[in-house]
């Protein structure tokens, strides 16, 4: 997720520089809606540049992407501006097949031909050993990890 995170808040800055010497270049300054594009262009770089920073990573702990209660996974991912969530996607822990984790990302597949691919922020040792954590002895022994 950072590397994709690092891409957008290049291309998202490269948008910037066009827009500015375009405004430059066509006395556009004066014009009310590209004082609005210009406005809403700094908030979209402020959030990318936001989620690359260890700010980012300490508001949003694994705890609060993944959750379970006796029966079933919560799982919620990131979307939109800044922090803000999808979700929850609940899945039984039961019709668990398969969990592939993978940087920044978990995807789980059901029984019932279900696909869930979601990004979280954290590395895949990270995962890992979260999703080991809260698995008992006997679900981490039906479900298959790569």
């Amino acid at each position: 997720m950072h590397s994709i995170n690092k891409k957008i808040a290049q291309v998202v800055a490269l948008i910037g520089l066009v827009i500015i010497a375009c405004g430059y270049f066509f006395s556009l300054g004066e014009h009310t809606w590209f004082k609005v594009a210009l406005i809403m262009w700094a908030v979209v770089l402020c959030s990318c540049c936001y989620r690359l920073t260890p700010l980012f990573k300490m508001r949003n702990p694994l705890r609060n992407f993944i959750q379970r209660d006796a029966q079933h996974l919560f799982v919620f991912s990131l979307t939109g501006l800044f922090d803000k969530k999808n979700g929850p996607h609940w899945l039984v822990i039961s019709n668990i097949e398969l969990i592939e984790i993978r940087n920044d990302e978990l995807i789980v597949h059901s029984n019932n031909d279900r696909q869930l691919s979601v990004c979280i922020p954290g590395s895949q040792a990270q995962l890992h050993a979260y999703v080991n954590r809260i698995l008992t002895a006997t679900e981490k022994h039906t479900i298959v990890f790569r």
